[in-house]
């Protein structure tokens, strides 16, 4: 007889929290509310049944419980701190299940529920977990252990990602901080149905399958004594799932039968019984491994890139309006409470309804919703900016006429300004000016980095960090006469040569350049193609164009109409071979299509910049507009994208690729949450490679020097070549890699919008160095991401005056 060396099974039961999959988001959150009503009754009528088969209840997300208490009667909070205090039921510490998208803000606030549960409990919240998701970022650590949680709790879904190892199992993970926190690295959530055939409610059933994956835990050496599996209401409900009624009596049952030699007893626990459970196994005889959790999932926020853009967007604002007003202030302020509420919703990781057909009404119905979290919060944080601003400015609400501008630096670091400011602003100061005609704002920053013509451009203001000054019309500086970029039309000669290099003939070729003190950008005017791009300080190309990819190349990629033009082209799901952390990734060979054709190629001149404007069609584009602008008094390159896509559900994605002339054996590094990431080294194991979601800016580089793409509004990257595929076990690194801003696909089956609507507009910025300074380049990118605050000062506003925000 083969005797079980696992004795016991703890079965967690919850409801997967997947904001919007199952049903509408209202629907979803009412539902939600519902289930706690359910299960306080349920678990008070089972009282009696034989322990292990007495179930418990774990609320597996903050969130669903304090909208519950917004609204239940004091009895019922009375009974549901009981049963809390009782053990029957479980709480968590994070709010919802994230993604790679949330920036250090919003990780910490993911545990504010918690505290306020920590005192209704009267006891410790020491566990979290992400179930679902295939990754977290890497301060997470340090946010869990700063709020008092020492066990984390993983239930990867490997669908077109992969598990970190050791899967199922424990380690130790350490933090940017050094510390370390407990995790286990569980199976997927619903893994007792699944790999114990729960839902055919047979013992015998049960004990196939127990025995098959027993086989499995015997072959991968699988070290403890006890194992974690949680279970919902599949296969009717895998996700947002009510208590299931039906399973204690099959525990029962089983744990009667007399199985024990064969196989384990099960027992109803909560995650603080399983953190106690494994407490017994010593830090020493777990495995020690660090660095970030890169999610492969991430790249679903692709799908909605103009929500995406937006919610990026508002996070800088709020950063801005919070330094400007202070701690206390802002944390009194409930335009920015908020904002942050709808900025952090979006960032939870569910992206759209479970069935993406853009034609089926339930997919619209969640995919408007979900987006219009990223618009309102963006348009909280635009008034929360635009508020502070005027308040600052002192003006009256009604004025006639702008006298000033107030010009605001609410970084860190000091910079120089050289404000482009309105032309309506210098009128003859008789208009009329309301604190509501003041507030028009068209979501870009107040005063833009490529304004129109209607501009008047000024000189250099310098503002240190956190600091203002309101300056007179007529006082602020002239622009800078000349130019220091410059532009001009150039003849040159082009030799064919034999392979003994003898000169065959010769022919004669127009080249553009656009010469910054910076860089020298060399360009084709009829193709638009850019031929070089040359760094003067270190006398270095960058450009390595290849496979007719210049720089800021577009590309399509889709599958092959071929060979399979569905999602099954590249993965096809097999949930047998997914509950054995098997790949059901496919080999696939993408269709990649470039622009066919420049339908202008211009450039424009204003003070201390020049700007390379690309007008292209290409495949699947209604509409593709690229400028490039060089600066005189900045040596990060804009880079702004215009584009609108043909309405196609059909799996595809869109690149911008930076083609670079670096060695083989080149460095990548990226950042998440304010910690800094080099690829590999940085990286749990098993953990993705394939591309990683950056919060500023993406990085590569050999000894000589390299690249960063400053990408907070398009945030997936990938380094060395195209990577969507089966994941990588390390990064290949061969000469002159690409690097790719990802910023549109499809690609995820189902949960992401399969049609991409609108007009998109992505801005990044391209920096060249030599030496990989990291913090000085995540510095430079938080700078470029900064928008320039000028607002006016009516007639009757703040005088000329300056200061520091406190």
């Amino acid at each position: 007889m083969n005797h079980s060396r696992i004795k016991e099974i703890l079965l967690l039961h919850h409801s997967h929290l997947d904001v919007g999959y199952t049903h509408s988001q209202p629907i979803l959150w009412t539902l939600q509310q519902e289930y706690i009503d359910q299960v306080l009754d349920w678990l008070e009528q089972t009282e009696g049944l034989p322990e292990g088969a007495r179930p418990k209840w774990t609320c597996e997300a903050t969130e669903p419980v304090l909208r519950w208490l917004e609204r239940a009667q004091p009895s019922q909070i009375e009974r549901f701190v009981g049963l809390c205090r009782g053990g029957r039921l479980g709480l968590s510490a994070l709010r919802w299940h994230t993604t790679a998208l949330a920036n250090r803000a919003g990780l910490e606030r993911l545990l504010d529920g918690k505290r306020e549960l920590e005192r209704l409990v009267g006891t410790k919240i020491s566990t979290a977990c992400q179930h679902d998701v295939n990754g977290v970022s890497w301060p997470l650590a340090d946010v869990l252990l700063d709020g008092g949680v020492d066990f984390f709790v993983m239930g990867i879904n490997i669908h077109l990602g992969r598990a970190v190892p050791p899967r199922p199992g424990m380690f130790l993970w350490e933090a940017p901080s050094g510390r370390r926190i407990r995790v286990w690295n569980g199976n997927h959530y619903t893994m007792f149905d699944q790999l114990l055939y729960a839902w055919e409610d047979s013992v015998d059933r049960m004990a196939e399958g127990w025995a098959a994956y027993e086989r499995h835990l015997e072959a991968m050496d699988y070290p403890h004594d006890f194992f974690y599996l949680t279970t919902t209401c599949s296969p009717v409900m895998w996700d947002n799932a009510p208590n299931n009624p039906y399973l204690p009596d099959l525990i029962r049952r089983w744990n009667e039968s007399g199985r024990g030699p064969r196989g384990p007893r099960v027992r109803y626990a909560t995650f603080d019984d399983l953190r106690a459970r494994a407490a017994a196994v010593p830090d020493d005889k777990l495995p020690v491994l660090r660095g970030d959790w890169t999610d492969f999932w991430a790249f679903g926020g692709g799908s909605s890139p103009i929500s995406t853009a937006c919610n990026q967007q508002a996070k800088a604002l709020v950063e801005s309006a919070e330094a400007m007003l202070g701690s206390e202030a802002a944390g009194r302020s409930s335009l920015l409470a908020g904002a942050k509420g709808k900025i952090d919703l979006y960032d939870e990781h569910t992206f759209g309804y479970y069935d993406s057909d853009h034609a089926h009404p339930q997919a619209q119905t969640t995919e408007l919703l979900k987006q219009a979290l990223a618009h309102e919060g963006h348009e909280l944080a635009a008034l929360a900016v635009m508020d502070t601003l005027e308040r600052a400015a002192q003006n009256p609400i009604a004025d006639r006429g702008i006298k000033g501008v107030l010009l605001c630096n609410p970084g860190p670091h000091p910079i120089t300004v050289r404000p482009e400011l309105p032309g309506s602003w210098f009128s003859a100061g008789t208009e009329r000016t309301y604190r509501a005609s003041r507030m028009f704002y068209d979501g870009r920053p107040w005063v833009a980095r490529f304004p129109g013509a209607a501009s008047r451009a000024f000189g250099p203001v310098h503002l240190p960090p956190h600091s203002w000054k309101a300056l007179p019309l007529a006082d602020l500086p002239p622009a800078e006469s000349g130019s220091s970029v410059r532009h001009a039309m150039e003849v040159e000669t082009i030799e064919r040569r034999e392979a003994n290099f003898a000169p065959v003939a010769s022919f004669h070729r127009r080249v553009g350049k656009i010469e910054s003190p910076f860089h020298l950008l060399r360009y084709d005017p009829d193709s638009g193609r850019i031929i070089s791009l040359f760094d003067k300080e270190r006398n270095r190309e960058i450009l390595s164009p290849r496979g007719g990819l210049d720089f800021f190349g577009f590309v399509r990629e889709r599958a092959d109409a071929l060979v399979e033009d569905r999602r099954y082209a590249y993965y096809q799901r097999d949930l047998d071979k997914e509950k054995m952390d098997q790949s059901c990734w496919q080999d696939w060979s993408p269709v990649r299509e470039g622009a066919t054709r420049v339908t202008r190629c211009a450039v424009t001149e204003a003070a201390s910049r020049v700007t390379l404007i690309r007008e292209l069609q290409a495949p699947g584009m209604v509409h593709l507009v690229q400028r490039i602008t060089l600066h005189g008094h900045d040596p990060v390159i804009g880079l702004e994208v215009d584009m609108e896509l043909v309405s196609n559900p059909s799996p595809q994605a869109i690149y911008f690729a930076f083609p670079l002339r670096l060695k083989a054996g080149w460095k990548a590094a990226y950042d998440t949450a304010g910690a800094l990431v080099q690829v590999d080294d940085d990286q749990l194991p098993g953990a993705c490679r394939n591309w990683v979601t950056s919060e500023l800016f993406g990085a590569l580089w050999d000894e000589q020097g390299g690249a960063a793409l400053f990408a907070a509004e398009a945030p997936v990257l990938q380094f060395g070549d195209f990577h969507f595929g089966s994941p990588l076990d390390s990064l290949p690194r061969p000469e002159n890699p690409l690097l790719l801003a990802w910023p549109v696909n499809n690609y995820w089956d189902t949960n992401t919008p399969r049609v991409q609507q609108g007009r998109i507009h992505l801005r990044f910025g391209f920096s060249t160095f030599g030496k990989a300074d990291l913090p000085a380049l995540r510095r430079k990118a938080e700078g470029f991401r900064q928008p320039l605050l000028a607002w006016p000062v009516t007639n009757g506003g703040r005088d000329k005056s300056e200061g520091v925000f406190r």
